[in-house]
């Protein structure tokens, strides 16, 4: 009995190319780190609020007021390269105009019956 049987013949190894000349392949650039800026978060929030407390007279109009500024910086933060955010901008923006108008409007009537009342 001579050794353990092979399924196949045992042939030479083949050479395998050499390619000393040939570079590696370039990797791809990875894909750059976006940030959701802050600022556009702060004044979607505070626009939020701003709509659900559109009643209250004189909070509300420094919250609308603070949300715009906060949306409009926010909005152009996201314009500058590695910022995400700008739908959220506008959006608080939007909240913190809508906002705005009815609580100066009702700070107005609210003034004028107080100052009826004297």
């Amino acid at each position: 009995m001579s050794g353990p049987v092979q399924p196949y013949p045992m042939s030479a190894p083949v050479p395998l190319p050499q390619h000393y000349g040939m570079p590696y392949q370039a990797m791809p650039a990875p894909y750059p780190i976006l940030r959701t800026s802050g600022l556009c978060v702060a004044g979607m929030v505070v626009g939020i609020l701003a709509l659900l407390g559109f009643w209250i007279p004189f909070g509300d109009v420094l919250m609308g007021l603070l949300a715009i500024g906060l949306s409009w910086a926010g909005v152009t933060q996201s314009a500058r390269p590695g910022f995400t955010g700008r739908g959220m901008g506008i959006a608080g923006l939007v909240c913190g105009i809508l906002a705005t108008i009815p609580a100066l409007v009702l700070m107005v009537l609210f003034l004028s019956f107080g100052f009826a009342l004297l």
